[in-house]
């Protein structure tokens, strides 16, 4: 995973409890340090997700289906980030067993709207007893459910189309290295850029300095790559951070790629 990568984990029934709350950001320590202190591979973020992940192990699926109740933990984390200056992308995986009363499907519903408001986008996991036409309302489409027929012993199965599919990541930009002061594009490679809600709302993002963003809208969206105008860099030795936003500049997909500037 990417050390940007934060984690909460949710249950919930007739509430919604907070299992895990969203974890820091993992620090990319240098080869030299893990070499020497091999253990400071194990961040405090890796050990909170070990341990969200063993009391989930002992949660047993049962009680109501107030999908609303986990849904408004997860706004509440998000509202706190969003708002505190962090415009991140989120990513909300619902996972239920049973099918939605008329009251709860409404609740659901605008809770996950709120989310994408946010700027997060929603999948969901149904298993088994489950309403698919219910849960491609509450996701962003239809393409963004996962059905799992055969119970939760089949989760395990699933597990990787749903990483998938709703991983996002930014791998690589061509080329890396220009010459200042001319005009170039850029294609960004990475996964996921057809997962927006709207492929019209995809933007590649020039972060020149800590006050200067561009945002370009690319002239081509593959599931793998954008081909992208970029800004003139103007001065030799400058290093540009490339970012992708999937819903119009809501919030952005960072990452540590870069393009950076040369005198020719």
């Amino acid at each position: 995973f990417s050390p940007m990568l934060r984690m909460s984990f949710i249950v919930f029934s007739s509430r919604g409890t907070t299992v895990m709350k969203l974890t820091e950001n993992r620090q990319v320590l240098p080869m030299a340090f893990i070499q020497k202190y091999p253990s400071s591979l194990i961040s405090s973020s890796e050990e909170a997700i070990r341990r969200g992940l063993d009391i989930l192990q002992y949660e047993v699926p049962g009680g109501d289906t107030f999908m609303h109740e986990g849904f408004k933990r997860a706004n509440e984390q998000i509202y706190h980030e969003t708002y505190g200056g962090v415009r991140t992308a989120s990513v909300i995986i619902a996972l239920t067993d049973g099918e939605l009363q008329d009251v709860q499907f409404y609740y659901a519903e605008q809770e996950a709207n709120r989310a994408r408001s946010f700027g997060a986008i929603v999948y969901c996991v149904g298993v088994k007893d489950f309403n698919e036409t219910q849960l491609s309302t509450i996701a962003d489409s239809i393409d963004h459910v996962f059905p799992v027929t055969g119970g939760f012993y089949a989760l395990r199965g699933t597990i990787d189309s749903i990483l998938k599919k709703s991983c996002i990541e930014i791998l690589a930009a061509e080329p890396s290295s220009v010459c200042a002061g001319e005009s170039f594009q850029v294609v960004v490679r990475g996964n996921g850029f057809y997962h927006a809600r709207n492929i019209d709302q995809v933007l590649c993002s020039f972060k020149l300095n800590d006050s200067l963003t561009i945002n370009e809208k690319p002239t081509f969206v593959h599931d793998t790559y954008l081909l992208c105008p970029a800004p003139v860099i103007e001065d030799a030795g400058q290093v540009v951070f490339l970012q992708v936003s999937m819903n119009n500049g809501l919030t952005f997909i960072s990452s540590s790629v870069s393009i950076t500037s040369t005198q020719c």
